[in-house]
Order: structure tokens, then sequence, then C-alpha cells
């Protein structure tokens, strides 16, 4: 099972590269689709599925992780605020994305695109997949 979580922590990685370039490419893309989150029950019940369940990877390959305290309490972190989204009203979530979309510059998403692509990589290297050992 370690296995597992260890490469569905390289896909979440990959997944948050992909969203940092994509940040730093597409700005009004990235922040039309925040503004999106929450949107309609689909979207915000499959948005905290993913966080519970990349949560639950990181969590799940902790152990034979490079930090596993750190892992364990971010992954528990992803589950936890995962939990509590879903059971406050969605209306709250979409509020609070639209809220944000609106008020985050184009620039600063450009801006803090490279820190989504450090934390994917940086995950990657921490859950320590077997290739990377």
């Amino acid at each position: 099972m370690t296995g597992v979580s260890q490469w569905a922590c390289v896909a979440a990685g990959l997944w948050l590269i992909g969203l940092g370039v994509w940040m730093g490419l597409r700005p009004r893309q990235a922040l039309a689709v925040l503004a999106a989150m929450g949107s309609s029950p689909p979207i915000h019940f499959g948005e905290m599925a993913v966080r519970a369940g990349v949560g639950a990877a990181i969590m799940g390959a902790a152990s034979v992780s490079r930090a596993p305290l750190i892992l364990t309490v971010f992954g528990a972190f992803l589950i936890v605020s995962a939990c509590v989204l879903a059971l406050l009203p969605r209306r709250w979530h979409s509020t609070y994305s639209r809220w944000w979309a609106a008020r985050i510059p184009v620039t600063t998403v450009r801006l803090i695109s490279p820190l989504s692509v450090i934390g994917g990589a940086v995950l990657i290297w921490a859950a320590r997949p077997p290739w990377l050992s």
C-alpha cells in the first residue's frame, strides 16, 4: 500500500507542477477556475474528495518518506480541511472562492505560480518514490 501512496504523491506533485505552469501562462483562466470552486455540488464535493484522497496518500507515504512528521501533519490537515469544508454550506465555499478570485491581481497569480511548481517537486522528492530513492 505504501507504494501506491508514493505513486499517488508523485501524481499529486506532477499536478501541482502543471498547475503552477498553467497559472504562470494563463493567470486569468486560473482565477476563473478559482471563482468556480464550490459553484456546484459535483465541483464542491469532487474537490473535497480529491483533497482527502491526496491527504490519505500523503499520510500513507509518510512512513517511508524523507519527512515523515511533516507529511503526516500535512496529510492530516488536508483530510480534516476537506471534511470541514464538505460539512459547511457549499454556498460559503463558492462565495469565498469568488471573493478571492475577484481580489487577487493577475500579476500575483503569475508571481506565486513558481510556489506550486516548487511544492510539487518537493512533494515528489519527499515521498521518496522507488525510482527516485
